[in-house]
Parts: structure tokens; sequence; C-alpha cells
């Protein structure tokens, strides 16, 4: 009843579902109805001959890793098979088929993907999960992760949740509030009960359910004057409502009711014996009439569930510590075979420290992390710290219990938890722990948020002095990933170098050519790059070490092998599911991809990186994913929304300080300028990061920089000025000779060469064209402008048409426009040529097709990229169609033609 709207949005997606599925997340108050919703959405999908797979949340299952998966999944077994290996495994790990390390988050969220995405070959699907507020984390990221995409895929995802779930209901999902029902549609919910209320009691009780189904269902006369309406939240006016139908038991019902809420597998039979136990005497079946009667419970195969999850907690808030004490006991003797299944019971009747029961629980809780709980890990180090004497040993499990509560994103109670352990001990290996936490947090009120380094430098110091040298380091390994779009120092490598050398690293260990490279990347960097050719190949595949001299290579301006070194551990931490890592690999490979002019590739990377960071709520990375994101944007002309960039968030404002962001939306203002013809605004824009005392200034980005400024101080008519600053830039030619410093300054020198030097430029672009190939087309641009104006039509259009080819490839259509319009001053006449290829086809097109190319198939482009083999299948679809072609066979020719 009342649910005329929502039913008919539901049933909009089931008639477009063939071309495409959708994520709705129904939010709304316990009662309101939202297991009524999806009861009818699943009997309209039957009808329509839609599968159906269904699994909801459970306070009692709650921390039990993949519980919420392992029902969704459980219908889809005979599939699990037909997975790629990872993946397969991945499940059968998670869901305790085969013994393994345990499977990461992605992996598992990726295999889920891709067993949706199979099962709707067959027809589409309907996947409904209740109550994501008691869904195991884990099972909710996985689900999560696989909404926002199957976009591509016949398969609609309902989600319910009573609130506050701002993850979920952003980028991908819809939001759905379900609201109280209007008063018509409460009125008939009333008329349809056997013992319609009439007069003064109807209209109480239409005031104190405020519209709320379950209120309207459940609430009699003698509840009404309980609460007064308005002065009480409405899921309290219930709780109240059913703690009193639990206060008005027999003492037997009590007690086994009770039995029933703590222990959520007990049968009938189990909590009468419970009772019994716990009252001393026989206690008969007659209690359960009683709790049916008063609407506690229900009936159910084997089982007596209650009849809201509310009334759980009703219960168990409304019995006395008296009773509780006794159920608990009586429980370990009757249901006390397992200690797994007691230990949370023993906790909460021990009253004092207990060193073997904290120990019990401390093994509980690495079980828990090896698993992938870290909510169940929090719990367990909590409770185990409380039981613990020694102030030592509480401290350390407090700050794993906090470290614990930081991984899984529960900042608030991590940060609850750091405060307890600084009043808890002074023991320096332990403080420092708490003190590099702090800083990692993503609070803004942390200094590292605020873009200063120094007390997570000195919490690294402290650690390292403590004894504590491979926490040190990777802490300082981790500092230095972030320090780029965290610092607000000029040159943020500075602080870290001391620290680096205090952890004496072997010099060609990659994790120290890493840190040098982070720390000098200018003044050591002939050293660094000269150390990494000499270190002998590996055979293992190894992504961290990938990663590190990658990112190593891209600080100290090489290209080509960085890329190789990127672009292997970009696979490799996929393959593994790191998103702790990916991220920052996933931009440091865009980088040298804009470099190599593939900017189609470059941008793709990026909003990988964004997908990441809103998979796993991090509104700090996603806002410097943006800002990066901004700077492509800027090439077609779009100057940067800063806030569009931050997205309401704090974290994001913050972010956005980094010396290196501001660097990098700076320059995104001033590109967006140049190829909109305004040159001077251009210019002060790319002065302010020129300028060593501007807070957009770092000395890489001036280097990578340097054409731009050029270009626009010429146009602008300020070539004097112009030439100062590349004098000051090949100041570090002699003792840096990085691809990057030699492309910037080869352009800009050319850009400045009087007209009697130019055909000599003009032809050693074609000798030894430049290691930037954006620079290399903005080179030809440049040459062919000045040659038409000094009257060389054919020469200038052999360097324009260059140009063209390259901007059209990258691609940079302003740029392209600009060439265009060279061309045609120089008297040519253009047909109106069909745009390219690459240029037309998405950036996940261009990837899909790119790895096709190279062989790959439908399910492994799925699993390289975390999408659907069906989203997967839709891309290459839509590139045959925009490249004119019709089989796999055509693509590559497809794609070099264009």
């Amino acid at each position: 009843m009342g649910r005329r709207t929502e039913l008919a949005l539901v049933d909009a997606l089931y008639e477009g579902i063939d071309d495409g599925g959708a994520a709705l997340l129904v939010e709304g108050a316990p009662g309101v109805g939202k297991t009524a919703l999806v009861d009818e959405l699943e009997r309209r999908a039957r009808a329509r001959g839609m599968g159906v797979l269904r699994t909801a949340g459970t306070l009692a299952e709650s921390t039990v890793p993949y519980a919420g998966l392992h029902l969704l999944l459980h219908p889809l077994r005979d599939r699990f098979a037909e997975l790629p290996r990872p993946q397969r495994e991945a499940l059968d790990v998670a869901f305790g088929a085969r013994e393994g390390s345990p499977p990461t988050l992605f992996l598992v969220g990726l295999a889920t993907l891709t067993l949706l995405s199979d099962a709707a070959k067959d027809r589409p699907l309907l996947v409904v999960a209740e109550d994501l507020h008691w869904l195991d984390p884990i099972s909710r990221s996985a689900l999560q992760m696989a909404a926002r995409r199957l976009a591509s895929d016949p398969v609609l995802v309902v989600m319910t949740t009573r609130g506050g779930d701002h993850a979920l209901a952003s980028d991908g999902v819809r939001h759905l509030h379900l609201g109280p029902l209007p008063f018509i549609d409460a009125n008939a919910v009333l008329d349809a009960r056997p013992d319609a209320p009439r007069g003064a009691t109807r209209r109480a009780l239409l005031e104190l359910a405020d519209g709320n189904p379950l209120a309207l269902v459940e609430l009699t006369a003698s509840d009404v004057g309980l609460t007064e309406a308005g002065l009480v939240p409405l899921p309290d006016r219930l709780e109240l409502a059913f703690a009193g139908r639990f206060a008005d038991l027999p003492e037997p019902a009590r007690l086994a009711v009770l039995a029933v809420a703590l222990d959520t597998d007990a049968a009938a039979d189990d909590a009468t014996r419970v009772a019994a136990r716990a009252l001393g005497r026989a206690v008969g079946p007659g209690w359960l009439d009683a709790a049916l009667d008063a609407g506690l419970l229900r009936r159910d195969e084997g089982s007596v569930p209650f009849r809201h999850p509310l009334v759980r907690s009703a219960v168990t808030s409304a019995s006395t510590t008296a009773e509780r004490t006794a159920v608990l006991r009586a429980l370990l003797d009757v249901r006390g075979e397992s200690p797994e299944r007691t230990v949370w019971w023993r906790a909460e009747l021990a009253g004092g420290p207990d060193a073997a029961l904290a120990d019990e629980l401390d093994v509980l809780a690495d079980r828990s992390l090896a698993a992938g709980d870290a909510t169940q890990a929090v719990r367990a180090l909590r409770r185990s710290a409380t039981l613990t004497a020694d102030p030592g040993v509480r401290a350390v499990r407090l700050v794993r219990a906090a470290e614990a509560a930081a991984g899984s994103g529960a900042t608030d109670v991590a940060v609850a938890l750091l405060d307890r352990v600084e009043t808890d001990t002074a023991d320096p290996a332990v403080r420092a722990r708490v003190a590099w936490l702090r800083e990692l947090l993503p609070v803004a009120a942390s200094a590292l948020a605020r873009g200063d380094l120094g007390p997570a430098l000195r919490a690294i110091d402290d650690l390292g002095r403590a004894g504590e040298t491979d926490r040190a380091l990777d802490a300082l390994l981790r500092l230095a990933s972030i320090a780029w779009d965290h610092s607000t120092e000029a040159e943020s490598g500075r602080p870290l170098v001391d620290a680096a050398r205090l952890l004496d690293l072997d010099a060609d260990d990659p994790r120290a050519l890493f840190l040098a490279a982070v720390t000098e990347p200018v003044a050591r960097g002939d050293e660094i790059v000269a150390r990494i050719r000499a270190l002998p190949d590996v055979d293992d595949a190894d992504a961290q070490r990938d990663w590190q001299l990658g990112y190593a290579l891209n600080k100290c301006g090489e290209i080509e092998p960085s890329a190789a070194y990127l672009q292997r551990a970009v696979d490799g931490l996929r393959r593994s599911g790191d998103v702790a890592l990916l991220p920052h690999a996933l931009l440091g490979l865009s980088w040298i991809d804009y470099l190599r002019g593939r900017f189609a590739e470059a941008r793709a990377q990026v909003e990988d990186c964004a997908a990441i960071a809103v998979d796993v709520d991090d509104p700090g990375l996603l806002a410097a994913a943006r800002a990066v994101l901004a700077w492509f944007d800027a090439l077609d002309g779009s100057p940067p929304d800063l806030d569009a960039i931050a997205g309401g968030s704090a974290l994001g404002a913050q972010r956005l300080a980094a010396r290196e962001l501001r660097a990098t939306l700076t320059l995104a203002d001033g590109m967006a300028a140049l190829v909109s013809g305004r040159p001077r605004d251009a210019e002060r824009a790319f002065l302010r990061v020129a300028d060593p005392d501007d807070a957009a200034h770092t000395l890489v980005w001036r280097v990578v920089s340097l054409p731009d400024l050029v270009d626009a101080a010429v146009l602008s008519g300020h070539r004097r000025e112009a030439s100062s600053h590349v004098e000051e830039v090949a100041r570090l030619a002699p003792t840096w000779h990085a691809p990057v410093l030699d492309a910037a300054l080869r352009f800009a020198r050319l850009a400045l060469v009087e007209d009697a030097g130019l055909e000599t430029a003009a032809r050693a672009l074609d000798r030894d064209p430049l290691a930037m190939p954006f620079f290399q087309a903005r080179a030809r641009l440049l040459v062919g402008r000045r040659l038409r104006r000094t009257h060389r039509p054919d020469e200038a259009r052999r360097h324009l048409h260059l140009a063209l080819e390259a901007f059209t490839a990258f691609p940079a259509p302003r740029w392209a426009e600009r060439c265009l319009d060279e061309l045609r001053a120089t008297g040519e006449r253009l047909p109106d040529a069909a745009p390219s290829g690459r240029h037309v086809l998405t950036p996940q097109e261009l990837r899909v097709c790119v790895l096709a190319v190279e062989g790959l198939r439908n399910r492994e482009i799925a699993e390289r990229l975390f999408l659907s083999p069906r989203t997967v299948g839709a891309h290459l679809y839509a590139a045959f169609t925009k490249l004119g072609i019709t089989s796999r066979d055509q693509l590559a020719g497809a794609l070099r033609r264009e």
C-alpha cells in the first residue's frame, strides 16, 4: 500500500533491463516497509521470468566474514569452476573450500561481478541485499564494487539500509528514500487489521505510528500511553512497545526469549533447556505460545526468529543484569560445546582481568584479520584489552585495534582507541605507532592532511629509535608514496632524506632507489637511473618492486623504462587486488602515458583511480584523481572547477592544497587559457609554477611546464623574459640528463630561435624527434606557423600535417583545430574529414580494443580492467561500430589506420 511511485520506478528499470542494468539503494527507517517493497519487487521480477538472488544482513552474522556473500552466491556455485583461476581461488578460500592466504577485497568483488554477469546471460537478474547495515563488511564492499560495474549487464541490484550509507549512495548507485505512508494509506493499513481500531484509539495510533507500516501493524491500544508521539523517535517508540510486551511475559518466557536473543542459532527446544537451567526448574513449551501471542517471535522451520530486528534490540535492552547473567551461564552449560561459540558469552560474564580469555580473544583477532574481517578483529582486541591487567600488553592490543579500525574505514573508532592508548602507556614504540597512525587517518585535523609531513616523520624516527626498524621502513615508504598529493612544501622530498639515511638500506635496494628518487630526483637522478639500469633481471613477478623502480624512474624524468616497470606493476597489482598501492601506480602510469602521447590511455588510468577511490570511500584520493582529470580537460580548453574536484569534502578541499596538486591545477588553468587563445592569462598561470616563492611551484613541474610558459610568453610578446627562464632551467642540464628535461629545453629553444635558424631547427625535428610526442607535435605546429608567416607555405604544410596527425592520434582536439586553422591560412582547402577512430572511441573503449589486439579474451580483459565480461563486450561492439568493422581480426588494422 502507498508505494506506487517507488514501484513505478522499478518497473521502468525492469522495462529497460535488456539495455543495461542499474543499482538502487533503498533507505528508510526501521519498519518503514523496505522488506515488503523488495518482496513485491521479487514477485514482479519472477513474473517477468527474471532470475532472483537474495541475501540479507543479520546482527548475528554481521561479524562473520563472507556470510552475506555466501548466501547470495550459493545458488551460483556450479559456475565457480568457470571463473578465471585467481577469482575462483579467492572465492574457494573465502568460503572455506580450500586453504590459502586471505583473498583481497577486489578479487572477491571481481569474482562476484563475473558470476553475476555470467548468470545474467541466461536471463535478466534481480539481486537483493537487505539490511546492508548488518551485512558483514567484506560482503558489503564486494557487492558495492560489483553493483557499480554492472551497468552494461541486465542486472538490477537492490540494496536496503536504515540510512547513513553515503558511500553507496554515490557514483553508479541510485538513491531511493522510503518515507512514511501517506495518511490515506496508513488508514488502509489499520483497516486491514483484524482488530481495526476506531475513534480516539485510532487517532492516537495514527499519530503514534506516524505512517510507519510496522508501527501501524504492531502497536495496540495498550501501547498508546507508553510514549508521547513526537517527543521520542519512532524506532524508540516501537522498541519501548516491544520492551513492554517482553516485560509483561512470565519469567520462564522472558528467560527463553532472552536466550533466543543472545544465541541466534538457538531453536525452541534449546531455549527451553536454557531457561530451565537458568531457573533451576523445569520449563514447559508454553513459553513459546506466550511469546508468539505477544508478537515478539514468529514460527519458522526449526527456528523461532524475532518478528523484527527491533524486537531483539528491545529484549536485550529491557532485560536485567541478573537475567542476562543467568541466561549466559545457562548457555555455557547447555550450548557451550564449542569454545568459538562461547568466547563472547564468557567475555561478557568476565568481571575482571582474565589473561587466558584475553589471549583467546587476541588469537580470534588474528584469525579475523587473516580472514579480512577487521570489524570482528577490532571487537575482539578491544575486549581483550579490557581483560588485560598488564598496561603494556593492554596498550599494544588497543593500538592493534586502532590499526584494524583504521584499515576498515572506522576512523572515529580508531581515534577513540588511540586516545585510550596514550593515557595507558609511556612505551616509546607504542606511542610512536599511535603518532604515525594519527597522521595516516583521513581526518582534517591531522598535520599530514594539512600538508605538514613533520609529525609523521617524527613518528617514523621514533619507531626507528625504538627498534621498530621494519615498521619504520614500511611507514617511510608509505609516506613517500603519498607525499606528492599531501605535502605543501616546495621540495617535499627534502624532509624525507635524513629519515631514509637512518634506515641504512643497500644503495641498490629498490626501496632505497625509490626513496632516493622521491627525495632527490634531480640531484641524484643520473645516479638512480644508472643503478636501476645495472640491476639484474628478475624472473619472478614482483609488483611492489616494479612499482618502486617504475616510480623512481618516473620521478627522475625517464619515460620508456618507467612505462615498462609501471605497466607490469599495474598488471600485478590488479591481479592481486592490492587497492592500497594500485591507485598510486595508476596515477604514475597515467603521467608516463601522457608523456608518451597516449592521452586516452592516460585519462583512463586516472578514471580507474577515481573509481577505486569511490570503492574505498577515500575523498582525498578522489579529489587528487579529479585534479589530474582536470588537466586532461584543460587540454581541450576546460578550466578546472575546484568545488567539483573537492566534491564537497573537507578532506578533498585540503588535499587540493598539496603543492603538486596546486601545480597541476594551476597548469590546467594555464593550458585551458592557452588553447582558448588567451596567452597572457596562460603566461600568468605558468609563471606561478616557475616562481620558487609561489605555493604552486615545484622544480620538476617547472621543467615540464617550460614549453608551455615559453609558448605563452612568445605569443604575448615576452621573448626576453621567456629566454631568461630557459637559461635558468638549462643550468640543470650538466648534472641531470633526463629525457623530460631534454625535450623541454629543445622545445623552448626552438620556440625562441631566430628566423635564420628556423630551417635548421626544423630539420632537427625530423632527424631527432623530441622524447615527448606532445612537445614534438607542438614544435611542428610552431614551426609550421612561423614558416607560413615567412611565406614558405609548402614547408609549413608538411610540418602542420604531421602535427595534425599527432594531435588527432593523442587525441587533443583543440590542438588539432589550431593545426587546421594554420593549414587553411596557408591556402590549403581541407575536406570535411571524418574524425579519427581513436578520437571517437572513449578511453575505456580504446583500452579494451588495445587489450583485444594483444590477444586477450573478453574474460581476461574484464579481469584486467575490473569490469564485467558483458561490459567488455559492449565496449567492443561500440568500438566496432565507430571503426566500421565487424570482427576482432579487423581491429588491429583499423586502429593502425587511424
